[in-house]
């Protein structure tokens, strides 16, 4: 069968779904919109992780990027429904001199940033979270971040996309298999099931970015897997209402990696705990970060890290049952930022990818900015940091 599309997305998690809704919200009604997925829509790494909505206000650009976005994820829940948002805040929690050093710096990369965080004493802290150990020294609270379900956000987002446009058309269990070519440019996607004639194509397909470019005859785009071992437990006595991270978090999760993404025969990179609330009283508890390709196998003994540093901070989660665990794959990019516009070696194809922890947080900026680019209107955020000919040599 063959058929015709404006746009193609490749990839229907929760930023190729984000991409779609805002296409649809910027272009005409009667652009048609096609949107591929091999699996599942969002039953990849979007089903896979904790769904944190973190600002990170380490650097002017990347504050930009997720300020803004977490603002996005709140007036997509007015609009949209249909998920769930819970407006937890995150505390930095400090144990060590080390880390009550880090406190002022971290919060004063706020206030630089024209936001507003909070230093805690030992009894501000057990006030608002009283089942937090009596021993922790201090945090900074944060009241910007949040939590939602990625599954069901992919989900509102791609309703409301219809909504505006009904020619927005989803096929889940539909692989990408090749692509035809005319000249330098993409004349068509080749699926399982069709040959889809179009001439833009986007390619949101997390840690498959690169062999989505390779079926393009591209060199590899430097988008690596790194897996996190999680958990979840089941309700305890001393459930908790804030987002709750080791203060050392930002340092491990979201600076460029010392270690080699093609190492993949090692367990090695950083950790930090990050510990979620959730609706029936359980506790989300994240993660690891290590590079070893595709392998989705959990490791007991980094997961029991964690556990135990869980248990450290928030003793009563040590007699809740632990109800699952697994490992997802994040999608790292070489100098650990974002991949966000044209490829430009291939006239019409870009990328959204490489957000590695942050892609739910940068979900709906992401979105956008492939929307603004495409449709030429001016970006929301200058996009000139993420785009992806930086690495094109």
């Amino acid at each position: 069968m063959t058929e015709t599309a404006d746009i193609v997305v490749i990839g229907g998690g929760i930023i190729g779904s984000s991409v779609v809704y805002h296409l649809a919200q910027l272009l005409d009604p009667s652009t048609r919109i096609v949107l591929c997925d091999r699996g599942p829509i969002a039953g990849a790494t979007s089903s896979c992780c904790m769904g944190h909505l973190m600002v990170t206000p380490d650097n002017a650009q990347e504050y930009a990027l997720t300020k803004t976005s977490v603002d996005l994820w709140r007036g997509l829940h007015e609009q949209l429904g249909g998920f769930d948002y819970n407006p937890t805040g995150a505390l930095y929690l400090a144990e060590s001199e080390e880390d009550l050093e880090m406190m002022p710096v971290l919060h004063q990369q706020f206030l630089d940033n024209g936001d507003q965080a909070k230093i805690l004493d030992q009894q501000q802290l057990r006030d608002l979270e009283p089942g937090l150990a009596h021993d922790i020294p201090g945090a900074l609270y944060y009241g910007g971040d949040g939590v939602v379900l990625p599954m069901l956000a992919a989900g509102a987002m791609l309703r409301g996309a219809k909504a505006r446009n009904p020619n927005v058309v989803v096929r889940p269990n539909c692989a990408v298999t090749g692509f035809q070519r005319d000249g330098d440019r993409i004349a068509a996607v080749v699926t399982e099931n069709s040959v889809i004639a179009t001439n833009t194509v986007v390619n949101a397909c997390g840690v498959w970015t690169p062999g989505i470019g390779e079926m393009l005859g591209q060199p590899r785009v430097p988008i690596y897997p790194r897996a996190g071992n999680l958990a979840i437990t089941g309700h305890h006595v001393s459930p908790i209402r804030t987002q709750l991270l080791e203060i050392s978090y930002l340092r491990f999760a979201h600076a460029a990696s010392e270690v080699d993404p093609t190492q993949t025969d090692a367990d090695v990179g950083g950790h930090a705990v990050n510990m979620q609330p959730q609706t029936n009283g359980g506790c989300l508890i994240g993660s690891t970060r290590q590079f070893r390709g595709m392998n989705k196998e959990i490791n007991r003994e980094l997961l029991n890290r964690s556990l135990l540093r869980a248990h450290r901070y928030v003793p009563g989660v040590a007699q809740a049952p632990i109800v699952r665990t697994w490992v997802g794959l994040r999608p790292y990019s070489a100098d650990n930022h974002p991949l966000i516009g044209p490829w430009d070696p291939v006239p019409g194809f870009w990328i959204a990818s490489g957000h590695e922890g942050l892609g739910i947080s940068m979900a709906p900026i992401t979105g956008l900015l492939i929307a603004q680019q495409i449709a030429g209107v001016t970006p929301a955020v200058d996009p000139t940091p993420y785009l992806p000919g930086r690495f094109v040599r």
